[in-house]
Protein backbone atom coordinates (compact mmCIF):
# COMPACT_ATOMS: atom_id res chain seq x y z
CA UNK A 1 0.00 0.00 0.00
CA UNK A 2 3.24 2.46 0.09
CA UNK A 3 2.44 3.29 -3.44
CA UNK A 4 -0.74 4.25 -2.52
CA UNK A 5 0.13 6.50 -0.03
CA UNK A 6 2.77 8.42 -1.73
CA UNK A 7 0.26 8.90 -4.40
CA UNK A 8 -2.10 10.11 -1.92
CA UNK A 9 0.40 12.44 -0.05
CA UNK A 10 1.42 13.97 -3.40
CA UNK A 11 -2.26 15.33 -4.05
CA UNK A 12 -2.85 16.61 -0.45
CA UNK A 13 0.47 18.32 -0.45
CA UNK A 14 -0.35 19.62 -3.69
CA UNK A 15 -3.66 20.99 -2.94
CA UNK A 16 -2.76 22.66 0.47
CA UNK A 17 0.48 24.06 -1.03
CA UNK A 18 -1.55 25.83 -3.68
CA UNK A 19 -4.23 26.69 -1.16
CA UNK A 20 -6.63 25.06 -3.25
CA UNK A 21 -8.63 23.28 0.03
CA UNK A 22 -7.74 24.57 3.53
CA UNK A 23 -8.58 20.80 4.79
CA UNK A 24 -7.84 17.47 3.94
CA UNK A 25 -9.67 14.79 5.30
CA UNK A 26 -8.37 11.48 4.98
CA UNK A 27 -7.53 8.12 7.05
CA UNK A 28 -4.31 7.40 9.60
CA UNK A 29 -3.19 4.15 11.49
CA UNK A 30 -5.03 3.77 14.56
CA UNK A 31 -4.00 2.68 18.01
CA UNK A 32 -4.08 -1.01 16.49
CA UNK A 33 -2.14 -1.92 14.12
CA UNK A 34 -5.29 -3.41 11.73
CA UNK A 35 -7.29 -0.05 12.31
CA UNK A 36 -7.56 3.02 10.64
CA UNK A 37 -9.46 6.27 11.80
CA UNK A 38 -10.04 9.81 10.13
CA UNK A 39 -7.29 12.39 10.35
CA UNK A 40 -7.59 16.40 9.51
CA UNK A 41 -4.85 17.77 7.83
CA UNK A 42 -4.26 21.13 7.47
CA UNK A 43 -1.01 21.63 6.31
CA UNK A 44 1.44 20.31 3.80
CA UNK A 45 4.18 19.23 6.58
CA UNK A 46 1.25 16.92 8.17
CA UNK A 47 0.54 14.45 4.72
CA UNK A 48 2.41 12.11 6.08
CA UNK A 49 -0.31 10.93 8.03
CA UNK A 50 -2.39 10.05 5.41
CA UNK A 51 -2.56 6.80 4.37
CA UNK A 52 -4.98 4.04 2.88
CA UNK A 53 -6.07 0.17 3.32
CA UNK A 54 -7.96 -3.02 3.42
CA UNK A 55 -9.22 -1.24 6.65
CA UNK A 56 -10.20 2.03 6.26
CA UNK A 57 -13.46 1.30 6.85
CA UNK A 58 -15.00 4.70 8.46
CA UNK A 59 -17.34 7.10 5.46
CA UNK A 60 -15.59 10.30 6.17
CA UNK A 61 -18.40 12.01 4.59
CA UNK A 62 -19.79 12.14 7.76
CA UNK A 63 -18.10 14.84 8.77
CA UNK A 64 -18.88 17.16 5.55
CA UNK A 65 -22.30 17.88 7.26
CA UNK A 66 -20.61 19.54 10.42
CA UNK A 67 -20.27 22.72 10.82
CA UNK A 68 -16.68 22.76 12.55
CA UNK A 69 -15.79 21.81 8.97
CA UNK A 70 -17.76 23.45 6.78
CA UNK A 71 -15.74 26.38 8.18
CA UNK A 72 -12.63 25.49 6.53
CA UNK A 73 -14.53 26.37 2.84
CA UNK A 74 -12.84 24.56 0.35
CA UNK A 75 -12.11 21.07 1.64
CA UNK A 76 -10.51 17.73 0.21
CA UNK A 77 -11.93 13.98 0.77
CA UNK A 78 -10.41 10.84 0.39
CA UNK A 79 -13.36 8.80 -0.73
CA UNK A 80 -14.46 4.82 -1.53
CA UNK A 81 -17.02 4.18 -3.82
CA UNK A 82 -19.39 4.07 -1.73
CA UNK A 83 -18.28 6.94 -0.01
CA UNK A 84 -18.36 8.88 -2.83
CA UNK A 85 -22.26 8.10 -2.82
CA UNK A 86 -23.45 9.59 0.39
CA UNK A 87 -20.98 12.77 -1.04
CA UNK A 88 -23.22 12.57 -3.71
CA UNK A 89 -26.52 12.45 -2.09
CA UNK A 90 -25.06 15.62 0.08
CA UNK A 91 -24.66 17.52 -2.63
CA UNK A 92 -27.79 16.26 -4.49
CA UNK A 93 -29.44 17.64 -1.40
CA UNK A 94 -28.27 21.11 -1.40
CA UNK A 95 -26.09 20.43 2.21
CA UNK A 96 -22.21 20.77 0.02
CA UNK A 97 -21.17 22.58 -2.98
CA UNK A 98 -19.28 20.97 -5.52
CA UNK A 99 -17.36 23.86 -6.22
CA UNK A 100 -15.72 23.19 -2.08
CA UNK A 101 -15.03 19.67 -2.82
CA UNK A 102 -11.93 18.28 -4.27
CA UNK A 103 -12.74 14.59 -4.65
CA UNK A 104 -9.20 12.24 -3.93
CA UNK A 105 -11.12 8.84 -4.73
CA UNK A 106 -9.43 5.65 -4.02
CA UNK A 107 -10.51 2.48 -5.78
CA UNK A 108 -11.55 -0.11 -3.42
CA UNK A 109 -12.05 -3.89 -3.71
CA UNK A 110 -13.45 -4.27 -0.04
CA UNK A 111 -12.49 -3.36 3.70
CA UNK A 112 -12.35 -6.27 5.88
CA UNK A 113 -14.53 -6.31 9.08
CA UNK A 114 -13.52 -4.63 11.86
CA UNK A 115 -14.36 -7.38 14.61
CA UNK A 116 -12.07 -9.77 12.31
CA UNK A 117 -9.31 -7.09 11.95
CA UNK A 118 -9.13 -6.78 15.53
CA UNK A 119 -7.87 -10.36 16.33
CA UNK A 120 -5.46 -9.63 13.30
CA UNK A 121 -7.11 -10.46 10.64
CA UNK A 122 -5.61 -9.36 6.97
CA UNK A 123 -6.47 -11.26 4.39
CA UNK A 124 -9.07 -9.61 1.75
CA UNK A 125 -11.51 -12.41 0.74
CA UNK A 126 -15.58 -13.19 0.90
CA UNK A 127 -15.21 -14.26 4.25
CA UNK A 128 -13.38 -11.59 5.93
CA UNK A 129 -14.66 -8.50 4.51
CA UNK A 130 -18.30 -6.81 5.40
CA UNK A 131 -21.45 -7.73 3.71
CA UNK A 132 -22.00 -4.44 1.66
CA UNK A 133 -18.98 -4.96 0.08
CA UNK A 134 -20.29 -8.55 -1.25
CA UNK A 135 -22.99 -5.96 -2.66
CA UNK A 136 -20.80 -3.32 -4.26
CA UNK A 137 -20.92 -2.63 -7.71
CA UNK A 138 -18.82 0.97 -7.40
CA UNK A 139 -15.07 0.09 -6.38
CA UNK A 140 -14.56 2.90 -8.42
CA UNK A 141 -15.20 5.88 -7.30
CA UNK A 142 -17.84 7.49 -10.24
CA UNK A 143 -17.70 11.34 -9.19
CA UNK A 144 -13.93 12.49 -8.59
CA UNK A 145 -10.93 14.90 -9.06
CA UNK A 146 -8.37 12.28 -8.62
CA UNK A 147 -8.39 9.16 -8.77
CA UNK A 148 -5.74 6.39 -6.73
CA UNK A 149 -5.65 2.68 -8.21
CA UNK A 150 -5.86 -0.50 -6.14
CA UNK A 151 -3.66 -2.49 -5.23
CA UNK A 152 -5.55 -5.30 -4.01
CA UNK A 153 -7.48 -8.05 -6.24
CA UNK A 154 -10.81 -7.72 -6.80
CA UNK A 155 -12.58 -10.36 -4.28
CA UNK A 156 -13.98 -13.89 -5.96
CA UNK A 157 -17.11 -14.66 -4.76
CA UNK A 158 -18.43 -18.13 -4.53
CA UNK A 159 -21.75 -19.75 -5.01
CA UNK A 160 -22.15 -20.32 -1.54
CA UNK A 161 -22.39 -16.35 -0.85
CA UNK A 162 -25.70 -14.93 -1.70
CA UNK A 163 -25.25 -11.25 -0.46
CA UNK A 164 -29.31 -10.76 -0.11
CA UNK A 165 -29.85 -13.93 1.45
CA UNK A 166 -30.59 -12.15 4.79
CA UNK A 167 -33.24 -10.02 3.39
CA UNK A 168 -34.53 -12.28 1.65
CA UNK A 169 -35.18 -15.15 3.84
CA UNK A 170 -36.74 -11.92 6.13
CA UNK A 171 -39.13 -11.54 3.03
CA UNK A 172 -39.95 -14.95 3.85
CA UNK A 173 -41.07 -15.01 6.67
CA UNK A 174 -45.37 -14.23 7.41
CA UNK A 175 -45.78 -10.84 9.32
CA UNK A 176 -46.38 -12.58 12.19
CA UNK A 177 -43.36 -13.89 11.77
CA UNK A 178 -41.46 -10.74 11.17
CA UNK A 179 -42.69 -8.80 13.85
CA UNK A 180 -41.29 -11.43 16.71
CA UNK A 181 -38.19 -10.85 14.78
CA UNK A 182 -37.99 -6.74 14.63
CA UNK A 183 -39.71 -6.90 18.29
CA UNK A 184 -36.47 -8.72 19.34
CA UNK A 185 -34.11 -6.75 18.02
CA UNK A 186 -35.10 -3.63 18.80
CA UNK A 187 -35.59 -4.60 22.58
CA UNK A 188 -32.11 -4.31 22.89
CA UNK A 189 -31.83 -0.59 21.65
CA UNK A 190 -30.39 1.37 23.81
CA UNK A 191 -31.57 4.69 22.12
CA UNK A 192 -27.31 5.97 22.04
CA UNK A 193 -28.21 7.47 18.31
CA UNK A 194 -24.51 5.99 17.41
CA UNK A 195 -26.76 5.36 14.11
CA UNK A 196 -27.70 8.69 13.83
CA UNK A 197 -24.66 10.19 14.32
CA UNK A 198 -22.11 8.14 12.09
CA UNK A 199 -24.59 8.78 9.03
CA UNK A 200 -23.40 10.65 6.67
CA UNK A 201 -27.06 11.28 5.34
CA UNK A 202 -28.32 12.48 8.90
CA UNK A 203 -27.80 15.94 9.33
CA UNK A 204 -31.00 17.42 10.76
CA UNK A 205 -29.84 20.24 12.80
CA UNK A 206 -32.31 19.23 15.14
CA UNK A 207 -33.61 15.61 15.44
CA UNK A 208 -37.26 14.14 15.49
CA UNK A 209 -36.44 12.24 18.33
CA UNK A 210 -35.51 15.56 20.12
CA UNK A 211 -38.88 17.65 19.58
CA UNK A 212 -41.21 17.57 22.31
CA UNK A 213 -43.94 19.98 20.53
CA UNK A 214 -45.66 17.88 19.70
CA UNK A 215 -43.77 14.92 20.94
CA UNK A 216 -43.19 12.79 17.66
CA UNK A 217 -41.50 9.51 19.03
CA UNK A 218 -41.98 8.28 23.21
CA UNK A 219 -38.56 9.06 24.64
CA UNK A 220 -38.60 5.96 26.86
CA UNK A 221 -37.06 2.39 26.39
CA UNK A 222 -39.71 0.11 25.88
CA UNK A 223 -41.02 -1.38 22.79
CA UNK A 224 -42.99 1.45 21.57
CA UNK A 225 -39.93 4.00 21.69
CA UNK A 226 -37.89 2.37 20.61
CA UNK A 227 -39.68 0.56 17.24
CA UNK A 228 -40.35 4.40 16.26
CA UNK A 229 -36.76 5.30 16.49
CA UNK A 230 -35.54 2.48 14.01
CA UNK A 231 -38.51 2.47 12.05
CA UNK A 232 -38.89 6.42 11.40
CA UNK A 233 -35.23 6.63 10.56
CA UNK A 234 -35.36 3.98 8.27
CA UNK A 235 -38.02 6.24 6.65
CA UNK A 236 -36.32 9.04 6.61
CA UNK A 237 -33.59 6.87 4.67
CA UNK A 238 -35.60 5.99 2.34
CA UNK A 239 -34.59 6.53 -1.24
CA UNK A 240 -31.80 8.11 0.18
CA UNK A 241 -29.39 5.60 2.05
CA UNK A 242 -26.14 4.25 -0.51
CA UNK A 243 -25.94 1.33 1.76
CA UNK A 244 -22.45 1.86 3.25
CA UNK A 245 -23.54 0.23 6.17
CA UNK A 246 -22.09 2.72 9.14
CA UNK A 247 -25.13 2.72 11.40
CA UNK A 248 -24.61 -0.91 11.66
CA UNK A 249 -20.78 -0.97 12.44
CA UNK A 250 -21.49 1.66 14.78
CA UNK A 251 -24.38 0.10 16.61
CA UNK A 252 -22.97 -1.38 20.15
CA UNK A 253 -25.76 -4.43 20.69
CA UNK A 254 -25.43 -5.41 16.92
CA UNK A 255 -29.31 -4.38 15.66
CA UNK A 256 -28.96 -5.81 12.01
CA UNK A 257 -30.05 -2.00 10.15
CA UNK A 258 -29.44 -2.69 7.13
CA UNK A 259 -31.77 -5.59 6.98
CA UNK A 260 -34.26 -2.53 6.76
CA UNK A 261 -32.39 0.12 4.96
CA UNK A 262 -31.05 -2.55 2.31
CA UNK A 263 -34.67 -4.17 2.08
CA UNK A 264 -35.95 -0.63 1.20
CA UNK A 265 -33.02 0.11 -1.29
CA UNK A 266 -33.80 -2.35 -2.94
CA UNK A 267 -37.25 -2.11 -3.25
CA UNK A 268 -36.89 1.56 -4.26
CA UNK A 269 -34.82 0.18 -6.83
CA UNK A 270 -36.88 -2.67 -7.89
CA UNK A 271 -40.14 -0.12 -8.45
CA UNK A 272 -38.50 2.67 -9.05
CA UNK A 273 -35.41 1.83 -10.78
CA UNK A 274 -33.39 4.47 -8.66
CA UNK A 275 -30.19 4.10 -6.94
CA UNK A 276 -29.51 6.40 -5.06
CA UNK A 277 -25.96 8.16 -4.59
CA UNK A 278 -25.52 7.46 -9.00
CA UNK A 279 -26.21 10.94 -10.13
CA UNK A 280 -25.66 13.95 -8.27
CA UNK A 281 -28.28 15.68 -11.60
CA UNK A 282 -30.64 13.05 -10.66
CA UNK A 283 -34.06 14.41 -9.05
CA UNK A 284 -34.32 12.21 -5.57
CA UNK A 285 -36.89 8.93 -6.34
CA UNK A 286 -39.20 10.84 -4.06
CA UNK A 287 -39.12 14.09 -4.97
CA UNK A 288 -40.13 13.74 -8.31
CA UNK A 289 -43.44 12.09 -10.19
CA UNK A 290 -43.66 10.27 -13.00
CA UNK A 291 -46.84 8.63 -14.63
CA UNK A 292 -45.06 5.12 -15.06
CA UNK A 293 -44.07 5.22 -10.98
CA UNK A 294 -45.35 2.14 -9.12
CA UNK A 295 -48.80 3.24 -7.75
CA UNK A 296 -50.62 -0.26 -6.77
CA UNK A 297 -50.84 0.78 -3.03
CA UNK A 298 -53.09 3.73 -3.85
CA UNK A 299 -56.49 2.51 -3.67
Amino acid sequence: MANIDEKLQKIARDLLESKEVSLIIGYTGGSHPQKMRPVFVTKPEDVDKLSFNRHSVQDLAVFLKKQEVKKFGRIGIVVKGCDEKALNVLIQEYQVSRENIKIIGVECNGVIRQDLADKGETDLSENTVYDKCLMCSEHTPILHDYLIECADPQISISGNIKPFAKIEELDSMSSEERDVFWEKEFDKCIRCYACRQVCPLCYCSRCIVEKNMPQWIDTNFGEIGNAQWNLIRAYHLAGRCIRCGECERACPVNIPLMLINGKMARSTHDLFGYKSGLDIDAKPVFGVFNESDFNDFIK
